[in-house]
């Protein structure tokens, strides 16, 4: 599914569902109903003859000229729709494809649905062959059922995919979320938007407080879960638990120490690489699926190295995330003294090299009477094989506790790029009000607040690094250091970052704020012309009920609010 001009195949991995639904792990279906109606963009004579094998009752033509200052339709003598429009508007996916025309484009007040113009009972068109110059659905992967085709061979191979493409399918519903430990948005805040960014489907927009996710235009390649930081976004067909059993089980009955994760379209190259019998090859559905979690528990377990064939361009997002995961990765190994990268990103072309390489390290390093290198380093570990529970922050932090255990931390934390998921926050004590608005905003429980006395408390084992706490501040009194403790007790230990004596009510006496609260409502409420007499400016140090109380009993009609005294 990774290349859409391809005939789809939706269920990719049959052992891989057949497992799960023997364990119990249902992996919920997502199915697709085309009745093979397919709308042509282009122009009429090129697109009529380019559909002519689709069959003239299931086509439907438009061509965008700008020209054009309202929407016209013609019918060729076969009967087919030709549509001449200034703009379209394409969205959707196999089965449920929506064009319409902007209603400014046409000087109307609704959009001009094409599907309606002619009578598709669905409202829907069913499939697009898009032979315009510019592709109107520009995402990197584009939905099942839509092609663009500028040459001859690729409008041929186009319209024999679209041939086929009739019928009920079928194909699992890929990731799982929880929107209850996402950290995209709180209070119109923008927080972390990974997912947002590396899908290349367009397939996750913003909602409100998270994310949502189009299952039908979702193609499983997984980034998205693996850039998350929370675990909010899972991948779902295999769960990462369960890829990282699989793999342990594999492992051990081949005595393999290395691993190499490729898919289906570089099996005829690991063949031909005649891998080793160490060297163990895991095809999986995408490469891009399989993150730091995985990564971290395999080599906190049997393998010392693992390599992934990713064949794409430098700029494709999914090979950027996994990227952007070893940034991080490879500083933390490198303070446990692995310096050099026990994860090799390779192509296809390139694999027989990177594990030559790899051999011959281990031979110098095994054969030399210099301090271990980074198999050596590996390789004396006793695997720790743990139980994950699902839970990708957890996973990570018990890997970490396993290898660091063994291989002794050089500093009590190590530094990390800013895109990492684990760190802590700094505050600047006296510009914090005690407010309580980044604790109001985490997602993770990382800050908490003081419960009965003015204080603000931190979880650094929690922090996720989404920025929310920064952004929420109003005193500008937050940055942030992405950092690892290796000390688990440590990063899960409560510590209070700034706290202030109780600021009393001056009549009843009730702890109800701090003094720098005070003083900062005081200081920005002084040119506002409700408090310019000192009895307006005595009530800020009053609770809420001495304050109403004391309103009235001094202004029996009330105070006016909504505009200054003449």
């Amino acid at each position: 599914m990774s290349d859409p001009q391809q005939p789809v195949t939706f269920v990719r991995d049959a052992n891989s569902y057949i497992q799960n639904q023997q364990l119990g792990q249902a992996t919920s279906q997502i199915q697709y109903v085309s009745q093979g109606h397919c709308l042509v963009i282009g122009d009429p004579l090129s697109a009529l003859a380019a559909a002519a094998p689709l069959g003239h009752s299931r086509i439907t033509v438009v061509n965008v000229d700008p020209e054009c200052e309202r929407v016209e339709k013609q019918l060729t003598d076969d009967g087919v729709a030709v549509f001449t429009v200034p703009q379209l508007s394409l969205s959707g996916y196999l089965g449920a494809y929506k064009a319409l025309v902007p209603a400014q484009s046409i000087a109307g007040k609704t959009d001009h649905d094409l599907a309606v113009s002619v009578y598709r009972e669905t409202g829907f068109f069913d499939l697009v062959l898009d032979l315009s110059s510019t592709p109107h659905m520009p995402m990197r992967l584009a939905p099942f059922g839509y092609y663009h085709a500028a040459s001859d061979e690729s409008i041929a191979e186009a319209v024999e995919a679209l041939v086929d493409m009739t019928g009920e399918f079928e194909k699992p519903r890929y990731f799982s979320y929880n929107s209850k430990v996402c950290a995209h948005s709180r209070s119109e805040l923008d927080g972390c938007h990974r997912c947002i960014d590396v899908c290349t489907t367009g397939a996750i927009s913003s909602d409100g407080e998270g994310v949502s996710v189009d299952p039908f235009l979702c193609q499983g390649c997984g980034s998205c879960a693996t850039v998350c930081p929370s675990g909010a976004m899972t991948y779902a067909y295999p769960r990462p638990a369960d890829a990282i059993d699989r793999t342990r089980k594999a492992m051990a009955d081949h005595t393999a120490d290395i691993v190499v994760l490729h898919t289906e379209s570089q099996q005829s190259a690991v063949d031909n690489a005649h891998l080793p019998d160490d060297v163990l090859p895991m095809l999986v559905e995408e490469v891009s699926a399989f993150g730091a979690d995985y990564w971290l528990s395999l080599l906190a377990g049997s393998a010392n190295h693992i390599v992934v064939v990713h064949d794409a361009d430098e700029d494709d997002p999914n090979r950027l995330a996994m990227v952007s995961q070893l940034e991080w990765i490879d500083p933390l190994l490198a303070g446990l003294g692995v310096e050099n990268s026990p994860v090799t990103l390779c192509t296809s072309t390139t694999l027989s090299d990177t594990l030559g390489g790899i051999k011959q390290t281990r031979s110098l390093d095994n054969a030399s009477g210099r301090e271990p290198g980074l198999k050596s380093l590996l390789e004396n570990l006793v695997p720790r094989d743990f139980a994950t529970h699902g839970d990708k922050r957890q996973t990570l932090r018990m890997a970490l506790d396993a290898l660091s255990e063994q291989l002794k931390p050089v500093a009590k934390a190590v530094q990390l790029p800013a895109h990492a998921p684990f760190g802590r926050i700094n505050v600047d004590t006296s510009a914090c009000t005690l407010c309580m608005a980044c604790v109001s905003t985490c997602p993770a429980k990382a800050l908490l607040d003081g419960q009965d006395t003015p204080a603000l408390r931190f979880v650094e084992a929690n922090c996720l690094q989404c920025g929310l706490c920064e952004q929420a501040c109003p005193e500008s009194a937050i940055s942030l250091t992405a950092q690892y403790t290796w000390d688990s007790i440590d990063a899960r230990k409560t510590e209070t970052l700034h706290d202030e004596v109780p600021f009393h009510c001056i009549k009843c006496h009730t702890a109800f704020t701090t003094q720098a609260m005070i003083d900062t409502m005081t200081t920005k409420l002084a040119g506002h012309w409700m408090f310019q007499d000192a009895k307006a400016q005595r009530r800020l140090k009053l609770c809420g009920d001495c304050r109403v109380k004391d309103m009235f009993e001094d202004e029996a009609g009330g105070i006016e609010v909504h505009r200054p005294p003449s």
